[in-house]
């Protein structure tokens, strides 16, 4: 079976997935399929700042590593994230430590998700529910690449549980590395279906799919 990211892009094309990225101030559910760190930052960053222009709140669920380079990225582009803290514009919190609070045998527990990550939409939008949340996260990448690809789908559905309750556009981050094997096709296609749009990057960062 053939497991290149170009076998990847065919399926992708066959998915029928809008590969525009939402808009900023529209709700959706986007995936980006990296193939370099340099890749998932430069998108991440995109996404952030085209939300914080237009005054949308962002909720960032990634790794240490990841926060501050997203950080250095706005900074770079005159966008200061202290300043979006001290305005309740912005909620920063770690993937790992956010995974932990609503895991429960292995498996995302929607009770304990709702009671976390929900109150977060909660906090960041206090009382403005006409807002469009703007979020990035990568716990589903962490859990993907933990081998726990049945907790990663989970939590995709709810995530897409908690759209009913909040107006939010939410970027996934996966690793491409992680469907290149055997059965990744069928895994990559799983990870589609719960997005309203996809990407897929080369090794020179360009949209192939």
């Amino acid at each position: 079976m053939d497991t290149s990211p170009l076998s990847l892009a065919k399926e992708l094309s066959r998915a029928d997935r809008n590969v525009i990225r939402t808009p900023a101030g529209v709700a959706g559910h986007d995936v980006h399929f990296y193939r370099t760190e340099d890749s998932l930052i430069a998108s991440v960053v995109e996404y952030l700042s085209d939300a914080i222009r237009v005054g949308q709140p962002i909720i960032v669920i990634a790794t240490e590593a990841h926060r501050q380079a997203f950080a250095d990225g706005l900074r770079a582009q005159r966008l200061d994230p202290d300043a979006l803290l001290a305005g309740r514009l912005a909620i920063w919190l770690d993937a790992r430590q956010t995974l932990e609070s609503f895991m429960e045998d292995g498996l995302p527990n929607g009770d304990l998700f709702s009671a976390t990550v929900g109150s977060v939409f909660a906090r960041v939008l206090d009382k403005r529910q006409y807002l469009v949340v703007r979020a990035f996260g990568e716990m589903v990448d962490l859990l993907w690449k933990a081998g726990n690809s049945e907790g990663a789908i989970l939590l995709e559905e709810l995530w897409n549980d908690l759209a009913h309750k909040y107006k939010y556009s939410l970027l996934c981050g996966y690793s491409v590395n992680n469907f290149l094997h055997e059965a990744g096709v069928a895994a990559f296609r799983r990870v589609c279906d719960q997005h309203t749009s996809a990407r897929l990057l080369d090794d020179q960062d360009k949209i192939v799919a």
